[in-house]
């Protein structure tokens, strides 16, 4: 991407959030509107334990299982817990029944492709974010969902392409990228109001803004009449452009033209109707609150300033109490999940939608000391998009150590011996995710090649 072409977007996503920028009508109806496809990357930061959702394991004693899960099935060909000692197996919170595997998987989670058996190659924190960040665990590389808003970018201005609220964001300078919460999206769209709610609150008069921007271009033409260096001219250019193209952020009161949705209003979105459940994600405001970044995000995506998204949500690093920890943290992890892929169908964008879930690595089999469960190379990831077919691909064993797929049907799983056979690993998914999204056939990927080996470097994962 051209050093202009940076800069520009910069603008949008940046420097035009300085002062006020014109509003008027005809600003928004020239403001860039994407129309999709997006996509948003949700993380379990910390490291999750995918046999309590979409790898499941019948507890053994081997195995010191206190979840004791005791049944197993398939569910649209995902392996998830279905029953426990307590009867049926569902996430908790504290006690209290979120959501189910099984339940997810009829009804949501239907949709995903599930990759099991995942071998991350690493113990590490950050390795292991990076490598599902970016398809690469040992080099810096732009996390995928800049280089797909990257790709955008390069044929329209998205004035908030890639909003970065997940744990992996580098972006290569390939997009600017935009932080931002719901609850300063008004602020932002309305940057000449103290009082962003109400629409005569100013900080300055009419008047005295229009003399301010005709101030501003009138300054900027005297500097590029009087700069000679071709760098300095197009920077100036770049900034010119970017000051009128920021209008662009009037498309934020499309995000705010609805208001924030009631505890009410979402319930019935949830699996489990008890008195109990409804009662415990109201209090506080617990289910609300656990919607809101996605709800943002979502709005942001069909209001067509947005083109990719990631956003992470933490607790998952267990290595006490796992039991108890680790089923609250993935029952708000896959309860936000949920609510994702349903109210994007809502805003009308579920067609448009591609959406991978994963986490730096998986949990070990056994309990440590102080009843948790630490690091392990082995997890799950899940994607779902347009054109991506439901399946479960690879397998993991009853001690959740990974199993190979055939080089050339990765539907079939074979023994990790077998050398007809690869480990799914994060470079194998990157490399799949840029082909259907056209990423590969960009300059800019071209710089940034994943990792080849000795022919282990293609997977079809996504055929």
């Amino acid at each position: 991407m051209q050093r202009r072409d940076i800069l520009k977007i910069g603008g949008l996503a940046g420097l035009s959030l300085l002062l006020p920028w014109g509003t008027s009508s005809q600003a928004h109806a020239d403001a860039a509107r994407f129309a999709g496809p997006y996509f948003l990357h949700l993380h379990a930061s910390g490291g999750w334990d995918p046999t309590l959702f979409c790898d499941g394991k019948v507890a053994t004693e081997n195995l010191l299982d206190t979840d004791a899960v005791t049944k197993v099935e398939l569910v649209n060909g995902v392996p998830v817990p279905t029953e426990s000692k307590n009867g049926e197996y569902a996430l908790l919170s504290d006690g209290v029944k979120v959501e189910s595997p099984k339940h997810f998987f009829q009804n949501q989670g239907k949709s995903f492709r599930v990759f099991n058996g995942v071998d991350t190659q690493t113990n590490n924190h950050e390795t292991g974010v990076m490598a599902f960040g970016c398809g690469h665990n040992s080099t810096e590389l732009p996390a995928f969902a800049a280089m797909a808003a990257g790709k955008v970018a390069l044929q329209q201005d998205v004035p908030m392409a890639f909003l970065a609220g997940g744990a992996y964001n580098f972006t290569g300078d390939v997009v600017a990228l935009s932080r931002f919460d719901r609850d300063r999206i008004r602020n932002i769209a309305f940057p000449n109001r103290p009082d962003s709610n109400n629409a005569e609150s100013k900080f300055l008069p009419d008047l005295a803004t229009q003399e301010i921007l005709a101030a501003r271009t009138k300054r900027i033409a005297a500097l590029q009449a009087t700069e000679n260096l071709p760098r300095t001219k197009r920077t100036l250019e770049a900034l010119r452009e970017a000051q009128l193209g920021g209008s662009g952020l009037s498309l934020l009161a499309d995000v705010l033209k609805d208001p924030d949705l009631t505890f009410d209003q979402m319930k019935g979105m949830l699996p489990f109707q008890e008195q109990a459940s409804l009662d415990y994600l109201n209090n506080g405001n617990r289910f609300v609150n656990l919607a809101r970044p996605v709800e943002s995000i979502l709005r942001c995506f069909a209001a067509g300033i947005s083109v990719s998204a990631t956003y992470a949500m933490g607790g998952f690093d267990t290595h006490d109490n796992h039991d108890v920890n680790q089923m609250r943290a993935q029952s708000n992890f896959v309860l936000t999940l949920r609510y994702v892929m349903q109210r994007a169908k809502e805003l009308g964008i579920g067609d448009k939608l591609y959406v991978l879930v994963t986490s730096d690595f998986g949990r070990t089999p056994r309990y440590n000391m102080n009843r948790g469960k630490d690091h392990w190379n082995v997890t799950s990831a899940l994607l779902s998009g347009p054109g991506i077919a439901p399946a479960c691909i690879g397998a993991s064993d009853a001690g959740h150590k990974p199993k190979r797929v055939s080089k050339t049907d990765v539907r079939a799983v074979l023994d990790d011996k077998d050398t007809n056979g690869l480990r799914i690993r994060a470079s194998h998914l990157h490399r799949e995710m840029r082909r259907i999204l056209e990423v590969d056939k960009l300059d800019f990927a071209k710089k940034w090649p994943l990792p080849t080996g000795t022919g282990e470097d293609v997977l079809g994962l996504l055929t």
